[in-house]
């Protein structure tokens, strides 16, 4: 049993996750704005889409990854609240700095620098979380806190399309990147850094940073299933971030939604199927646990819930009607949000406390480089080499060539799951 995490007392730990939501909502939200207002940044600065998506998702990610392996392991071993507090206040300015961009360089670097910032948002919370609530709790926490990220998806959608209409998309970018600097005030005078729980694990010797992470790296990485499990959850991603990136120029181009309104008609349709998905996959993970006893069990939700996103993938990409297409796109991101907690709620749940963040880091990294740097940069390319035959068109032929992305996912979720069930019955029996 969890007793350090039992003995806390509910309201604080409840008040740290809620915190931890609400600088997840900025985390996200920061990085959904940039997509909505892809098109007349695109426009004024007279780039192009296979541009844009470097900007936004190989540059971001690469950046936000490496950046994430070295916070990850000052996560695990430094004071949390104040690490992430830091990335809060950095991404928030250089979201502010987006605002400032007048070529494709400088936007990139404004937007890399927002990437280093947020690598601490998520490796701090996946390490916070179990010292905060039970193993028998953990899997609605996790998924409470995931669902941040469709609220984000939401807000930001809406207010961006709202603001970049109505002040122009650099006032929005200096309006929502300092907005962002209240949460990381309420984080550092609120939230009190917990105490680390060790599960009853062995201490492992510091020897220093260098070593300290490549050791940790080839723990995590030595874990049974989890290099399968990695492919897995990137891949099967792919679609979540290109509905964030793509999805409102989407809008603007195949169904002539204007600006103002395009947050308002996806942020709805995307924050729901994503929110209800996500809070759905928690309650189901904990009962999987509870009844069996087996942590493995979470990935059942991922292999029954990936396959069944392509027939409304597929709706939303080739649907003439604007309704059945945000229909459609409800549906998908109910069933692909439902994999993302279970997986993450497994991984960060199998491994020594101590890596925690380095596991979690990992993971997104994973997420990070197939699905938000690599699937909207398929799409971006795509879309200019199709634009000569199809025009604006283009983009909804771009989009349909991730259709394959789900089977692909699943079979490495199978792989993982096979592997992992066999290691932890295993370790039962000894």
């Amino acid at each position: 049993m969890n007793t350090s995490a039992a003995a806390r007392t509910p309201v604080s730990s409840h008040w740290a996750l809620f915190v931890l939501f609400l600088a997840n909502i900025f985390n996200v939200g920061d990085r959904i704005i940039f997509g909505v207002v892809v098109q007349p940044i695109k426009l004024e600065l007279a780039l192009s889409d296979t541009q844009m998506s470097l900007a936004s998702g190989l540059f971001f990610v690469l950046f936000n990854l490496v950046g994430g392996l070295f916070i990850a392991r000052m996560v695990d071993r430094g004071n949390r609240v104040r690490i992430l507090a830091i990335g809060i206040a950095a991404w928030s300015l250089a979201t502010a700095a987006t605002g400032l961009a007048q070529d494709f360089a400088t936007l990139s670097i404004a937007r890399i620098v927002v990437g280093i910032g947020e690598a601490t948002a998520f490796p701090a919370a996946m390490s916070l979380i179990p010292d905060l609530f039970r193993l028998e709790a953990r899997g609605k926490a996790v998924a409470a806190f995931q669902s941040s990220n469709f609220i984000g998806i939401v807000g930001g959608t809406i207010l961006a399309g709202i603001l970049g209409a109505a002040i122009g998309w650099r006032s929005m970018f200096f309006v929502c990147g300092l907005a962002g600097l209240a949460v990381a005030l309420l984080l550092f005078a609120s939230v009190r850094e917990p105490e680390r729980d060790s599960d009853g694990e062995e201490a492992v010797e510091f020897k220093s940073y260098w070593h300290d992470l490549w050791e940790g790296c080839k723990r995590v990485l030595r874990l049974p299933g989890y290099p399968m499990l990695l492919v897995a959850f990137g891949i099967s991603g792919m679609m979540v971030f290109v509905l964030g990136a793509w999805g409102p120029a989407f809008l603007l181009r195949s169904h002539g939604v204007p600006l103002a309104q395009v947050g308002v008609v996806i942020g709805p349709a995307v924050g729901i199927g994503g929110i209800t998905g996500t809070i759905f996959s928690g309650f189901v993970a904990d009962r999987l646990v509870k009844r069996s006893g087996l942590k493995v069990e979470m990935l059942k939700i991922p292999l029954f819930a990936v396959p069944l996103a392509i027939p409304p993938m597929a709706v939303f990409v080739f649907a003439e009607s604007l309704a059945w297409a945000m229909a459609a796109a409800a549906l998908m991101n109910f069933l692909l949000s439902a994999a993302i907690p279970s997986a993450m709620n497994f991984a960060v749940n199998r491994t020594a406390s101590g890596d925690r963040g380095l596991t979690s880091t990992i993971l997104l990294a994973a997420n990070g480089l197939l699905g938000a740097a690599l699937g909207p940069l398929i799409v971006g390319v795509l879309s200019d080499l199709l634009a000569p035959s199809f025009g604006q068109e283009a983009l909804r032929y771009a989009l349909s060539a991730l259709l394959v992305t789900p089977l692909i996912g699943v079979a490495f979720y199978f792989a993982a799951y096979r592997r992992s069930l066999s290691a932890e019955l295993q370790a039962s029996r000894v």
